[in-house]
């Protein structure tokens, strides 16, 4: 089975810090941390269990977390030209666009 550790501290190369929360058990080699917070980075290490004990950690890596979008801004509403039924709404997008195609 894997043990992944994660902290917002960035510990050591192939050690996690003593406060890394740990998600134990896996027993495939992928997983999803969840509950996270937006825009903030996590270091990350796993380590693999047999019948004999613990491995080394793996080294460590670390990924930002997306944010939510800012707002857009410069709304704008008008009626098309010879349109009676309609309105044109424009915007600029957000300058933080993260999650966003």
């Amino acid at each position: 089975t894997y043990t992944v550790r994660y902290s917002t501290s960035s510990g050591t190369t192939t050690e996690p810090p003593s406060g890394a929360s740990t998600m134990s058990g896996i027993t495939g080699t992928s997983t999803t941390l969840s509950g996270l917070t937006q825009g903030t980075m996590y270091y990350i290490w796993v380590v693999a269990f047999s019948s004999v004990g613990q491995g080394p950690y793996s080294t460590r890596v670390s990924e930002t977390t997306f944010e939510v979008p800012g707002a857009p801004t410069n709304l704008m509403i008008s009626p098309p030209s010879g349109s009676c039924d309609q309105l044109m709404v424009t915007w600029t997008a957000p300058s933080n666009t993260e999650g966003l195609p």
